[in-house]
């Protein structure tokens, strides 16, 4: 029996004997096809997304960036359905086991990224497909709750000697700023994603605009805050890591019209600039990585914090092609119009061709545990 860990630990070997250049390829057809019909593999699969309610959440920017995965969740069910599959949405509240035990799904999808508007708790829906026995696409409960604290992950790079620009945590507003950090400095809040929080004013150049920020967020969030150097004038990446037949890494530009005046930066009006009335802007182009070392770092990343089919993650190239990964997101938002699509698309591949991917893969990993 081949467990999902073990599948990721032969393809790992596997990986650095192959070119980082070349075409996505079966080891041993020289073809990456799916291994039969998509409808064969399953009869019922179950996306489980957030239960989405106003009051879970401090601001309006944390409902916003939660509440997009119930269109997100019925665009997937669509494409799903198309391939001949049975596909149901659940959410992810209270009766969340009963309803699975009752369905009895071949598969499920987690599109869950807040339990009552916490990330942290997020992390207890894998555990629940793994009590109940049920294959899932995404990340297990480790992973989820390493990518539920910002700190944590960048510690684990930096232990790894992973490029991550110099970081401090601050639990209080009054906290002494470390003698080695260095402005200008980038706020983020260390339990969210999506952009939450991130304004023009997150980036701070001097003591007064720190403690002023710092009192906004713990005021507003309550919770610990990310101080990260920085990066001027920075190419900005978006790296994706795809577990199929082999492992995969695609990489592209991120280029948007930033809103800010003094610093570029991607703001979280930006990143949801639709649900503002305004124009969506960001658009990726492929980037070849030549000598191959920020896939090589982007795989290890994923490695190292134990994700699962797939991963994003954000890199910033500096103006002398020094290259930092600054956020790493586990489970990330999938969906015909999400980065992770994006990104593919700029590298050549449909969002239904990841989609049969991430399926094909765990189909495979469960004939494999049923010998």
């Amino acid at each position: 029996m081949v467990s999902k860990e073990n599948y990721l630990s032969a393809t790992s070997a596997l990986w650095t004997s192959i070119s980082n250049d070349m075409p996505d390829t079966n080891f041993i057809t020289g073809e990456e096809k799916p291994a039969g019909n998509p409808k064969d593999w399953y009869k019922h699969i179950v996306i489980v997304r957030s239960d989405v309610k106003r009051d879970y959440f401090a601001t309006q920017e944390a409902y916003l960036s939660e509440a997009e995965c119930i269109k997100r969740s019925q665009q997937v069910a669509n494409e799903i359905e198309k391939l001949g599959i049975r596909t149901s949405i659940e959410i992810a509240d209270n009766d969340l086991t009963e309803k699975l035990i009752k369905l009895k799904p071949d598969l499920c999808i987690n599109f869950t990224d807040s339990v009552r508007g916490s990330l942290s708790l997020a992390a207890i829906i894998p555990g629940i497909f793994d009590f109940l026995n049920i294959p899932y696409v995404g990340a297990n409960n480790l992973s989820l709750a390493l990518n539920s604290n910002k700190y944590l992950t960048k510690t684990l790079l930096e232990a790894w000697e992973i490029p991550t620009p110099q970081y401090q945590l601050f639990r209080n507003a009054e906290q002494e700023m470390e003698y080695e950090l260095r402005f200008p400095l980038i706020l983020k809040l260390n339990e969210e994603h999506g952009g939450v929080g991130i304004s023009e004013r997150s980036v701070v150049t001097n003591d007064n605009e720190l403690r002023k920020q710092l009192n906004f967020l713990f005021r507003t969030y309550k919770q610990n805050v990310l101080a990260e150097e920085f990066i001027e004038e920075a190419t900005e990446l978006t790296g994706l890591v795809l577990e199929s037949q082999r492992i995969n890494v695609y990489i592209s530009e991120r280029q948007y019209e930033s809103q800010t005046t003094r610093f570029k930066l991607l703001t979280f009006e930006t990143t949801y600039a639709t649900e503002y009335g305004l124009a969506d802007t960001i658009r990726h182009k492929q980037f070849v990585d030549k000598p191959g070392q920020i896939r090589k770092d982007i795989k290890l990343a994923f490695d190292v914090l134990k994700m699962d089919d797939f991963g994003r993650f954000d890199i910033l190239l500096d103006k002398y092609g020094n290259h930092f990964i600054i956020d790493c997101n586990a489970n990330p938002s999938l969906g015909p119009d999400e980065a992770v699509a994006n990104v593919a698309r700029a590298n050549g591949h449909s969002f239904k061709e990841i989609l049969i991917r991430m399926l094909e893969r765990n189909w495979l990993d469960q004939a494999q545990k049923q010998g």
